[in-house]
C-alpha cells in the first residue's frame, strides 16, 4: 500500500474501529490484526498494539512513525496524557490518536509546549469524560479543518487560519462552548503543525535529490 492516507482518512479509520463499523476487504494489504476487527462485537472495545500504531500512521503522506520512539514518549514524555495500555495489553482508540497528536505537534514544538498544548483540553488519561474534547474528535477537527483550508488556499496565513477555525467552530455542534478558546489555540497549533509537516516532506525530497537519492 502506498503513503496515501491523509489525516482525515485516518481520522474516520479510527472513528469506525472504535464503533465497531470498520469493513476491510479480502485481500486488502493490512496487518492481520485490522482484517479480524471485521469480526469483533460493535460494542466490544478494540485495542491497537503499538506496533498497530506505528502502521496507522506509516501510512499516512509525509509521515514516519517507529516504535522506540513512541514507546519512550509513552513511558517518559507525555506519559501523564496517554497513561499505560487500557485495553487489556493494548491502547485504546482515544490514545491512539493523541499519540498522532504529539507526532504532529514534535515538528513544530518541544515536549514542554506540547504538554501544555495537551493540558488545555486533555486531562485525566483514564477517565476521558473529563476532557474538553476526545482525542479523537480534536485530531478529525484540525485534519477536516486542514483539508478544508488547502482546498481554498495554498497560502495559510494567519488571519485565513483564524477565520476559517472560527467559522468551523462555529458550524460544527460537535465542539463544546465551554472551552471554545482553548480549543481554538489549539486547534490553531495543530493546524500550523500539519503544515509544518509537509513542507519539511517537501524540503526533504529536494535534498535527497540533491544526493543523488532519488
Amino acid at each position: 500500500m502506498e503513503k496515501e492516507w491523509t489525516r482525515m482518512y485516518l481520522a474516520e479509520f479510527l472513528r469506525k474501529m472504535e464503533q465497531g463499523t470498520l469493513s476491510v476487504e479480502k485481500g486488502q494489504d493490512m496487518p492481520k490484526s485490522f482484517q479480524n476487527l471485521s469480526f469483533k462485537k460493535a460494542k466490544e472495545e478494540v485495542g491497537l498494539t503499538m506496533s498497530d500504531i506505528v502502521w496507522l500512521g506509516n501510512q499516512l503522506e509525509s509521515a514516519h512513525y517507529t516504535e522506540p520512539a513512541l514507546k519512550n514518549w509513552v513511558k517518559r514524555e507525555i506519559k501523564e496524557y496517554i497513561g499505560g495500555p487500557q485495553v487489556g495489553r493494548k491502547y485504546s482508540i482515544q490514545q491512539a490518536a493523541l499519540l498522532f497528536i504529539v507526532k504532529d505537534l514534535k515538528v513544530l514544538l518541544d515536549f514542554e509546549a506540547i504538554r501544555k498544548v495537551l493540558g488545555s483540553v486533555f486531562n485525566n488519561p483514564v477517565k476521558r469524560e473529563d476532557d474538553i474534547i476526545s482525542p479523537l474528535k480534536f485530531y478529525q477537527g484540525y485534519a477536516r479543518l486542514y483539508e478544508q483550508l488547502m482546498q481554498k488556499t495554498d497560502l495559510l496565513t494567519e488571519s485565513n487560519i483564524k477565520r476559517e477555525i472560527e467559522q468551523f467552530l462555529d458550524n460544527d455542534e460537535g465542539f463544546p462552548l465551554e472551552g471554545k478558546e482553548k480549543i481554538f489555540d489549539a486547534m490553531m497549533v495543530a493546524t500550523l503543525a500539519v503544515r509544518t509537516n509537509f513542507l519539511k516532506a517537501w524540503a526533504q525530497r529536494y535534498v535527497m535529490r540533491e544526493n543523488g537519492k532519488e
